[in-house]
């Protein structure tokens, strides 16, 4: 058991740290940048390997059957509108069909990879603190650096330095707190309030990033945390300020992204024009969509879209066929597009069945909470940008495979147990 332990500590370090340092490493060599993809991936031929070995790792259960039914015709949707229509190459409607797909497929990879019953999570916990906390310190130290002596690129918020590190963009650096902080919430019934000073530095960098989803992340953060574990605590007034100040923070920034890009920019903000054409486009085209690779896509840029040209869209600034970098900028639109509205109401009810699925975790507290903060940072994030298709979604599916993994070892033992 000790053994297996270690073996599956170090490979979940291995992941962590290739996660963390991928942005980076594609900056040098571009092949990186599939490092999310091929995580994904594994989940085929792991789940192969497990049915050949005749191992039950996935229960079966009407849920998961509807999970899997309704995750189907959501990818189906958009298959049927690229064939119906034709408006994009097939590779691109298979790259982008397996973007769409990447976050569920790399839970699984995650529970497969973690589903072992000889693995002890308590000293895989152990394992994992001391490495955890000197990743944690040194993006801190980095962080107070930057603020200090201006040593990454980056530009000024509001008068202030917006800290990204070496990241190339800010949702990285932010995305990666979040699952840190994810993480140190797992380690509560274990570590207590020792992961108090790790979870203010990783709220202090999200915040240094001055970016409304950050402030939002860090809200979650610390309302998951009063939540789950002092709900039947009397919170003093320093924290209900405290509290209350992390919120109208989160809530005005909110606020001030909705109000710049809907109302202010209007029809010059290429987010504000694929939200407001995206059920347009949906219903020109239903029931099935515009087809995979074709809307709010980053595939629907190389070949340019046909789609913008017929709803006059490629004149916005940030979506023209010269100047793109803003044609995945936000979520919901890309999947009501391309799957209509049946593919998106199939989507809605997939991530309806996984916010139940969390919710089973809730009698362990410290898996609950953990399980929160991914879900919750990626609903924060589908409102600017591609979300649950991004390469930040990955590790936080990353995450959540393996909270869902150690819940069914940890019920299996308990099992055993109970005679």
């Amino acid at each position: 058991m000790n053994a297996v332990t270690n073996r599956k500590a170090g490979l979940c370090l291995f992941w962590i740290i290739l996660f963390l340092m991928q942005n980076r490493l594609q900056q040098w060599y571009q092949p990186f940048q599939y490092i999310d993809e091929l995580f994904a991936a594994l989940f085929i031929p792991l789940f192969v390997i497990r049915v050949l070995q005749k191992k039950r790792s996935f229960e079966r259960s009407r849920e998961n059957g509807c999970f899997l039914i309704f995750l189907l015709i959501f990818w189906v949707f958009g298959w049927v509108g690229h064939f119906w229509y034709q408006y994009q190459p097939l590779s691109n409607a298979l790259k982008d069909s397996f973007v769409n797909l990447k976050f569920f497929m790399a839970a699984g990879t995650a529970f497969l990879m973690f589903c072992d019953e000889a693995l002890d999570f308590d000293r895989f916990q152990d394992r994992l603190w001391p490495v955890l906390n000197g990743i944690t310190v040194l993006l801190f130290i980095l962080c107070l650096a930057d603020l200090g002596f201006g040593i990454f690129s980056t530009e000024t918020r509001g008068g202030m330095r917006a800290v990204k590190l070496f990241y190339s963009a800010y949702t990285f650096l932010v995305g990666q707190c979040v699952g840190l902080s994810a993480i140190y919430l797992w380690f509560y019934e274990k570590k207590q309030k020792k992961i108090l000073p790790f979870l203010c530095m990783l709220a202090f960098i999200m915040l240094s990033t001055r970016r409304a989803k950050a402030m939002g992340a860090v809200a979650c953060i610390l309302l998951v945390y009063l939540l789950v574990f002092h709900k039947r605590q009397k919170l003093s007034k320093k924290v209900k300020i405290l509290t209350a100040g992390v919120l109208g923070l989160a809530v005005a920034g909110g606020l001030y992204q909705l109000v710049s890009y809907y109302y202010t920019m209007g029809v010059e903000s290429a987010r504000a024009v694929l939200t407001i054409g995206a059920p347009f486009i949906a219903a020109d085209h239903f029931p099935f969509g515009s087809g995979w690779g074709t809307y709010g896509s980053a595939f629907s840029a190389d070949p340019y879209s046909p789609v913008y040209g017929m709803y006059r869209m490629a004149g916005v600034w940030g979506m023209s066929p010269d100047y793109h970098e803003f044609l995945s900028d936000t979520f919901w639109p890309m999947i009501l597009g391309q799957c209509g509205y049946f593919g998106f109401a199939a989507f809605i009810v997939v991530l309806v069945l996984l916010v139940r699925k969390i919710f089973r975790l809730k009698p362990d507290k410290a898996a609950f909470a953990s399980a929160l903060i991914p879900l919750l940072y990626l609903m924060i994030s589908s409102t600017s940008e591609s979300a649950f298709a991004s390469p930040a979604a990955v590790p936080l599916a990353f995450w959540l495979g393996l909270l869902f993994a150690e819940w069914k070892v940890r019920g299996s033992k308990r099992q055993e147990i109970v005679p």
